[in-house]
């Protein structure tokens, strides 16, 4: 008991000591009034110095060269592929292949000078049998056509159309043509028995070896990237003929001078019908390779 007692006092006087402590009132604080006639102070605020930076040294700029793009060495090595004119311009090269048309068939060149000019040169045969009437008497006409072009084509625009013009030589272009009526027939002004008249030979020519031609076509064989060309021609011929008949029939042999003088009215009238194709159309195709 003695024990207890003696906390119970000690915590009562702790508890009335920190009482004691924490209930006195604080110190009075004075403060000392500004003067009247005090003045204020104004501080300035130091003047800013100013800050010079030296430049630096200008670095030389050095530049990597840039490496030439890959297509230019493409199109360098396509300029230096193939021949060249003296004059510098590229050489658009030949061509050749097989021609069909209503001269025949034959085989054609064609020689490039540059994208807008051509030459074209060739050899046509053709042939085959014709029935016709001339005059007043059914023939059974024999024809042949040889034939060699000299042409010039001039492309306008640079690329497939083109104007045509040339020549045609035609050293071997005729018909012979024959007749032998079975019955009287009308030769000239006069109708004759068929033993008078017997066989009519003659013979249709080209007057001129040389023929004038124009025309139009559309393919230009020898033309940039043309490997495998189709073309197309249509154009005229202007021809003339010479005509020539013969009869080895009695009217001839008795020597019958009305007979002869219808033999020529005959052979007249079938140069008046030959005449009727003095322009002779063309219409051609070809299919040439270029190389």
């Amino acid at each position: 008991m003695t024990t207890k007692r003696i906390l119970w006092a000690a915590a009562v006087a702790l508890a009335v000591l920190t009482v004691a402590v924490f209930a006195q009132p604080p110190s009075p604080v004075y403060y000392q009034p500004v003067p009247a006639h005090a003045q204020p102070v104004y501080y300035a605020p130091p003047a800013a110095q100013p800050v010079y930076y030296a430049p630096a040294p200008a670095q030389p700029a050095y530049y990597a060269p840039q490496p030439a793009p890959a297509y230019a060495a493409e199109e360098e090595e396509e300029e230096e592929e193939g021949y060249y004119w003296a004059w510098g311009q590229k050489w658009p090269g030949l061509a050749l292949g097989p021609k069909f048309g209503t001269t025949g068939i034959g085989l054609e060149m064609t020689f490039g000078v540059n994208p807008y000019l051509n030459l074209r040169s060739g050899f046509n045969y053709g042939s085959f049998t014709w029935g016709q009437e001339f005059g007043n008497v059914d023939y059974d006409a024999d024809v042949t056509m040889t034939s060699v072009p000299v042409l010039l084509d001039v492309h306008p625009f640079g690329g497939h159309f083109r104007l045509t013009g040339g020549l045609y030589l035609q050293p071997g272009t005729k018909a012979d043509i024959a007749a032998t009526p079975s019955e009287p027939t009308q030769i000239g002004s006069h109708t004759y028995n068929p033993d008078t008249i017997g066989t009519l030979n003659g013979q249709i020519e080209v007057s001129s070896a040389l023929t004038p031609y124009v025309g139009i076509g559309f393919g230009n064989t020898v033309g940039e990237d043309q490997l495998l060309t189709l073309t197309l021609d249509v154009g005229l011929i202007f021809q003339s003929y010479d005509v020539a008949l013969t009869s080895d029939g009695a009217g001839m042999t008795a020597q019958l001078d009305t007979f002869r003088e219808d033999l020529k009215l005959e052979e007249e009238l079938l140069q008046k019908d030959a005449d009727d194709w003095k322009i002779f159309p063309v219409v051609a195709i070809s299919l040439a390779w270029h190389f």
